[in-house]
């Protein structure tokens, strides 16, 4: 039986400096708009391991997950805002056990481009995004891309220790499997920090995740259910407009099940990351 894995982010990065509530309010409206410079393209490295578990009559199955992928975004005037279009330009995949043969994937499993309208404070119209067939379906860390690409922001000045929420929803089909994930972050201005010079500012999140996933069709359907924790923070760079570093830690836990022989505990935990070029 396959152990499975879910959407993750992830890429390391060493992060300098560290923000405290008594670092200053960043200068200037926190918002998206055309990013500096103009006309460029953008290129986000992302990547994660993950260490999952299922518990099975027989024991306990234990997989790791690791993915790596580039993309490069491409951004345009719109009515509603700023329009991104996405390019995967690199992906792969692994995933290894001790009680199962390994799994792999490539950029041709990967088909689709990310597409998303972004307004002052975020996302506003998910059109589209990659989609991830074979084997790493189910590790693909593009249904929640542009919302962790362009997490919620205030939209105007903010003192450190302002809050605010957010709530977002993604479904897909690969024709594989269909996914259905709801994230809800807290978000609080932490302050300001430096990094390779660059004065950024630092947002602190702390979020809700569930995900329903069906895999498979008719008889033979798998449905898995998870529910979680994460916990992290993103660094904001006024003058680009964009992210340059996200870190968040997820747990979840939840069950699957598999026609004629019940349900199974099913958990996730792992790192998520992601860092601008």
């Amino acid at each position: 039986m396959k152990t499975t894995a879910f959407v993750a982010i992830v890429a390391g990065v060493a992060v300098g400096g560290c923000a405290g509530p008594d670092d200053p309010a960043p200068a200037g409206p926190m918002a998206y708009g055309m990013p500096s410079p103009e006309g460029a393209t953008f290129y986000y490295e992302l990547a994660d391991t993950l260490a999952v578990a299922m518990d099975v009559p027989v024991g306990t199955v234990e997989a790791t997950v690791a993915t790596t992928a580039s993309v490069g975004l491409a951004f345009q005037a719109d009515s509603g805002g700023v329009r991104v279009t996405g390019t995967v330009e690199s992906f792969a995949g692994t995933m290894t056990s001790p009680t199962m043969e390994p799994e792999s994937g490539e950029l041709g499993d990967v088909a689709g481009t990310l597409e998303v309208v972004v307004g002052g404070q975020g996302v506003e119209d998910l059109v589209s995004f990659p989609l991830v067939r074979g084997a790493m379906a189910q590790t693909s860390p593009f249904p929640l891309l542009a919302f962790l690409l362009f997490p919620r922001l205030p939209g105007g000045e903010v003192e450190a220790g302002a809050t605010w929420v957010d709530t977002a929803t993604v479904s897909g089909d690969t024709g594989e499997m269909t996914t259905l994930t709801r994230m809800v972050g807290t978000y609080t201005l932490a302050g300001t920090t430096v990094v390779d010079g660059r004065t950024l500012v630092r947002v602190e999140v702390a979020g809700e995740t569930t995900i329903e996933n069906d895999i498979g069709r008719g008889a033979t359907m798998v449905e898995q259910e998870l529910a979680g924790s994460s916990s992290g923070f993103f660094l904001w760079d006024p003058e680009r407009g964009l992210v340059t570093h996200a870190e968040y830690e997820q747990e979840l836990e939840g069950t699957a099940t598999v026609p004629t022989m019940g349900s199974f505990g099913l958990s996730l935990a792992g790192p998520m990351r992601i860092r601008l070029e």
